[in-house]
């Protein structure tokens, strides 16, 4: 996402990369496995995890639960930690979001967040249900040169 100031508070832009279409959402029975990777660019406080719902989660008999997990070092699950997780419920809408706020984290560039289906949903028959997983974070103000990943040229 792109960001600049307006006013005292800065103001997200939203373009054509960020359209609906062009998120991949997770079904309820995907398969257990992290299945987005995303490397701080920046210095950045993350401060919830949600999930929009894009297909109606119905008839479950286990529910679809997905996590937000912080990796500090860059490509290694050593000292992984889990940040929130979320579990699907029966009746959620298109269109819903729903929130799990928790106390802020920060991150160093190049360390991650992963966004992991920690239980495949299942159903008896008839199920469905999809999400878009989203992240909550703002920019944190850091001096350049303490931080390990960042080499200005």
């Amino acid at each position: 996402m792109a960001w600049s100031i307006y006013g005292s508070y800065e103001v997200g832009v939203m373009s054509e990369v960020h359209a609906d279409a062009k998120h991949t959402p997770v079904a309820y029975d995907a398969a257990a496995g992290d299945k987005f990777v995303f490397t701080a660019p920046r210095p950045m406080t993350v401060v919830g995890f949600g999930l929009k719902v894009t297909t109606a989660y119905a008839a479950m008999s286990t529910a679809q639960k997905m996590s937000l997990d912080k990796r500090s070092a860059y490509g290694s699950d050593t000292g992984r930690e889990e940040l929130a997780e979320i579990g699907a419920v029966n009746g959620w809408a298109p269109g819903h979001h729903y929130v799990k706020e928790f106390n802020a984290v920060d991150l160093d560039v190049g360390q991650q967040l992963v966004i992991e289906q920690k239980v495949q949903g299942a159903t008896g028959g008839g199920g469905a249900g999809a999400c878009v997983p989203f992240i909550l974070w703002f920019p944190r103000s850091e001096i350049p040169d303490l931080q390990e990943y960042l080499h200005r040229l």
